[in-house]
This record gives C-alpha cells, sequence and structure tokens, in this order.
C-alpha cells in the first residue's frame, strides 16, 4: 500500500495548493463490493502552523467486474453535484480520469461515520435488525429515497444522464440497457429469463415523473449508525448505476426479494406494502402497484445481467474474484424468483 500512499500523496498535493504538505497514511483495500476496487485512507494536510486531518474513501475502476463497461466519471459528476446537499450522500471532491496517477480512473470521497448492514438472516432468522432499529430505519430510508426524487436535477446540471421521453420510454430504455448487457455476457438465456424479457417489453409502463434514481437503492447500500430507537441512516453508498427514470424504479429495487435476507421483511426492515406506504407519505407520489409489479420483474432480470456479466468475465480469465464464479449456482434462484413473480410458482 506504500506505493498507493506515495502517490495519493502527489495527487492530494496538486489538489490543495495552498498546504504546505500532504500525508497519506492507513491505506486500506476493502474487498465488500462486488464492482468498483474501494479503498480508505487518512489525509493529513498542514497549513503552517495547522493541520486538517480527514478520512476518505477512494473508488477506482476494476480491470473486469459486474456493471462493464465501466465509467466512473458520471457517478462522481451527480456525488460531486449533491456534496452540499442534506441528503446523507458523502461529499466528494475530486476524479481523476488519467490511468497514470493510480492505473486506472477513480474519484476521492469523504468517509462516512457507520456500518454497512447486509441481508442475511442472522442467528434467530429476524434479519441484521432488532424491532427498534426496523422502527427507526424504515421511514429514514423512505424518507431519503422521496429526498433523492425530489431534488431538481436540471438545476444540478444532470441532464448529462440523459432524460428519457414521455410515456414507456423510461421502462423502454431500461429493458434494453439490461436486454443488451445479457446479450454482450454470450451466455444462452435460460428460457424464464427469455420469457420475462418478452412479457416485460409487451407491457411497459407509462411514466408520468422523470427523476433522479439512485439505481440500487437497498439495503447494502446503506450506512447505518445502530443506537436502539436512535438508530440513524448516515449515508447512500454505490452509485454505480445512477440515471433519470420512473421513481418506481428504485421503489421496487429497494422492496425486492432479493435484498430480504430470508426475512418477511422488505429490505429486512418491514413488509414491502409498508416501505411503499412510507415511501408515498414521504415523497407525496402515488406509486402505480401494477407498475410497481413491472419493475420488481425488472429487478431481477437486472441482476440476472449482472451475474451473466460477473460470469462472463471469470470464464474469460478477466477476473479471478471467487465470488463471480459461484454465480453459476445463484442464477438459479433468480430463475425461480422470475417464475413466481411471473405467477408459476408461489412468492417465497
Amino acid at each position: 500500500m506504500s506505493d498507493i500512499a506515495a502517490r495519493l500523496e502527489a495527487f492530494l498535493a496538486a489538489r490543495l495548493p495552498d498546504a504546505d504538505a500532504v500525508r497519506v497514511s492507513d491505506v486500506e483495500a476493502h474487498t465488500e463490493g462486488f464492482s468498483a476496487e474501494t479503498f480508505s485512507f487518512i489525509a493529513e494536510a498542514s497549513y503552517g502552523t495547522r493541520a486538517e486531518r480527514a478520512a476518505w474513501v477512494l473508488k477506482r475502476e476494476p480491470a473486469a467486474g459486474l456493471l462493464e463497461p465501466y465509467d466512473l466519471e458520471p457517478e462522481f459528476r451527480v456525488l460531486h453535484a449533491l456534496s452540499d446537499d442534506p441528503l446523507p450522500s458523502p461529499r466528494t471532491p475530486w476524479f481523476e480520469a488519467d490511468a497514470r496517477v493510480l492505473e486506472r480512473p477513480f474519484y476521492v470521497m469523504e468517509r462516512i461515520a457507520g456500518e454497512v448492514p447486509i441481508p442475511a438472516p442472522g442467528a434467530n432468522g429476524e434479519g441484521p435488525f432488532v424491532a427498534a432499529e426496523r422502527a427507526a430505519l424504515a421511514p429514514q430510508v423512505m424518507r431519503a429515497l422521496a429526498a433523492l426524487h425530489a431534488i431538481d436535477w436540471r438545476a444540478r446540471g444532470l441532464a448529462f444522464l440523459g432524460a428519457p421521453g414521455p410515456g414507456v420510454e423510461a421502462a423502454r430504455r431500461e429493458v434494453e440497457r439490461w436486454a443488451a448487457r445479457i446479450a454482450a455476457s454470450g451466455i444462452a438465456l435460460e428460457p424464464v429469463l427469455a420469457e420475462s424479457l418478452g412479457w416485460l417489453r409487451r407491457h411497459e409502463p407509462a411514466s408520468r415523473d422523470v427523476v433522479l434514481l439512485h439505481g440500487d437503492y437497498r439495503l447494502g447500500n446503506w450506512l447505518v449508525e445502530r443506537a436502539g430507537a436512535d438508530t440513524r441512516l448516515t449515508g447512500l453508498l454505490d452509485w454505480e448505476m445512477v440515471h433519470l427514470g420512473d421513481p418506481a424504479e428504485d421503489v421496487a429495487w429497494c422492496i425486492s426479494h432479493l435484498w430480504r435476507g430470508s426475512t418477511p421483511r422488505a429490505a429486512c426492515l418491514a413488509s414491502p406494502e409498508e416501505l411503499v406506504v412510507l415511501y408515498e407519505a414521504a415523497s407525496g407520489r402515488s406509486i402505480d402497484r401494477a407498475a410497481l409489479r413491472w419493475f420488481e420483474v425488472l429487478a431481477v432480470v437486472k441482476m440476472a445481467a449482472i451475474m451473466l456479466t460477473g460470469i462472463r468475465a471469470f470464464r474469460d480469465g478477466r477476473t479471478r474474484d471467487l465470488r463471480m464464479a459461484i454465480f453459476d449456482h445463484q442464477l438459479p434462484y433468480l430463475h425461480a424468483l422470475l417464475a413466481a413473480l411471473r405467477g408459476w410458482l408461489p412468492l417465497p
């Protein structure tokens, strides 16, 4: 890590020209995520007799991964635009596209306090939260999602993301985006996945609003400080799939069976309907339940596309991450979940 520390010191010194010296320490690689490479570090900048010490996180494009082709700049531009927003997203001041600096493009954001609970059942089958934590977090995460969707993306200079047109364009664009990723994997479609893509194309819902979507808004991408009834949502992470679209897409991804950790609760927090009602109350929007079910099917198709991309990267030898190899064994669950959502099997 010493080489990375030295390179980061040079990078930060160029961006903090008023500092007499910059020292980077405690560089640590994190392996929790499946897409971008993540490092944390401490930077101390001295200004005469005064020193400023801050904790940072660096995200770097991987050599191969789940969301190919990679481009961190749109994600950075969104986070940079939201840096001073009360939304709990990390302040993100710096992006570097020059691969000579750190081998691949990266950006730097502040490190926010909290832990990342994962969708796992736990020893008692209750998921990662106790009752008081669930009661505190459920309204917070839906208020945060409503606040994100209320952001004036035009005023923030985020039109570069490309707004879908009226009617079914938001839904159609997402179906084709993920269908293209599936096709790029070169892996033959299972019949249930092929049928689900066809069903999605035949039943595209019309959108009334176009909002800024996180794209991966779920348990596992939230930073949380646990304190019983005073538990707080402190940060929203992993914005790789940020885009403009229908608000029901984020809601459906959040409540998907994918993140329930074998509990009956959406996001291991509350029933799906409870979370939807909390979102509606916070946002003032009404979520069409038929459109929501359509986006729930799309959510599983998206996850299948992500897994197929990872499988292809592993088979091609572009990554040695064994987590991508085991997607072969997880795809049957997605196929069964698609069949259940399509009404052919009971929902888990």
